[in-house]
């Protein structure tokens, strides 16, 4: 078909998406962040872990394994958080490649079965060999710097993204919450400089945090940080793991351009993983393309289904499918039930009964969360 069937619903149906990302694998992180965490059930992050400063992935082992458990994602820091740019080949894949594994490893022993898929930069320092090694183990990987945030319909540097750094000023946790709506898209953006990076709608604002704790210095109190969840929640923002955005993101660019090949009435959809090191499952969300339901001869008495490994998906009263993108492939077809075709290209923005819900990097839905019946999806077509 000269029409893509599906398009993929952005930032898994919010506004836009937030990925807390904290470095170091400091205890602090886990002493102050695990009761936090356990509250909020719709908030997951992403723990960059090294051995800088001691054992540090060891020791604090057990306490991450559990984080990982609660559906947290476990990250790679490199092992001694060296300026990798300085290092020979050998050096960079014992701290990038060999400590992947070593991590993985490690929570093991500790019980929490994972899977490397992104990595973090010391220092933000990078460059096109350290980028080469980083690309054996992980498809994607955080520097640091800029504003930190994403648009939909802009492929970023995979190997190379920015992220927004929460410094020790006094206006510190008020930009925090600014960032925050600014991610999803809050706030007048009309008379923003020429030159300044402009603001089009809600985005993938990635963030780094280093401490959890009441120091100060480079820490974040608990409270600031708790408040940047609460903040980002009621913004409507998805407030997920890096892998976890950064894997639906780099889906979408791939889902959105895959044709479909008829048969029959049945349209059998195949694309490829665009990485080898990719989280084991990447629900997805997608809308059927109304130009090509026109074009296909489907009509409004028909039942459109997906279906994936014999089971059919059906669309929520949205019209939107949740498929898995791990699966490869899928097919569209007619099916004997009772839901119609009109309910499923609807154009009438529904409110009531909006689900989303969080999953961890193995597919496992951790919870599910129901929108306020006074809110408005932003995602669905217009």
């Amino acid at each position: 078909m000269a029409v893509p069937p599906l398009t993929t619903v952005p930032w898994n149906g919010h506004v836009g998406a937030a990925s807390f990302t904290f470095d170091d694998a400091m205890e602090n992180q886990v002493k102050n962040l695990t009761p936090i965490l356990e509250e909020m059930p719709d908030v997951r992050v992403t723990f960059f872990l090294s051995n800088m400063g001691g054992n540090s992935l060891r020791q604090n082992g057990a306490g991450f394994a559990k984080l990982a458990n609660m559906g947290n994602e476990i990250g790679n820091h490199t092992d001694n958080h060296l300026q990798l740019p300085d290092q020979d080949d050998a050096n960079l894949k014992s701290e990038i490649t060999d400590f992947a594994t070593e991590i993985e490893k490690v929570m093991a022993e500790n019980g929490a079965e994972i899977n490397i898929t992104s990595h973090a930069t010391p220092f933000c320092a990078n460059n096109e060999k350290v980028s080469g090694e980083i690309n054996q183990h992980h498809f994607i990987n955080r520097d640091c710097g800029w504003h930190g945030r994403n648009d939909w319909d802009v492929e970023p540097e995979w190997l190379g993204m920015a992220s927004r750094v929460w410094n020790s000023s006094e206006t510190a946790d008020t930009e925090l919450l600014e960032a925050l709506d600014t991610a999803a898209f809050i706030g007048d953006f009309s008379n923003a400089n020429p030159w300044d990076v402009q603001v089009k709608g809600g985005s993938w604002l990635v963030l780094l945090n280093h401490g959890v704790s009441d120091e100060g210095g480079m820490s974040i109190t608990p409270e600031a940080i708790k408040n940047a969840f609460q903040r980002a929640l009621k913004n409507d923002l998805w407030v997920a793991p890096f892998s976890t955005v950064g894997a639906y993101h780099k889906a979408h660019f791939i889902m959105d351009k895959a044709e479909g090949t008829a048969n029959d009435k049945e349209y059998k959809i195949s694309w490829e993983m665009p990485h080898p090191h990719m989280p084991k499952s990447i629900p997805l969300k997608v809308k059927l393309n109304e130009e090509f339901l026109k074009e296909s001869g489907f009509t409004a008495d028909d039942n459109i289904v997906i279906e994936q490994n014999n089971n059919e998906i059906q669309p929520d009263e949205n019209g939107i499918y949740t498929i898995e993108f791990c699966d490869l492939s899928l097919t569209i077809k007619k099916s004997a039930g009772t839901s119609k075709l009109k309910s499923t290209i609807s154009t009438k923005r529904k409110t009531d009964g909006n689900h989303s819900g969080i999953f961890d990097l193995n597919g496992k839905r951790l919870n599910t969360r129901n929108r306020p019946k006074n809110s408005t999806p932003t995602f669905l077509f217009p």
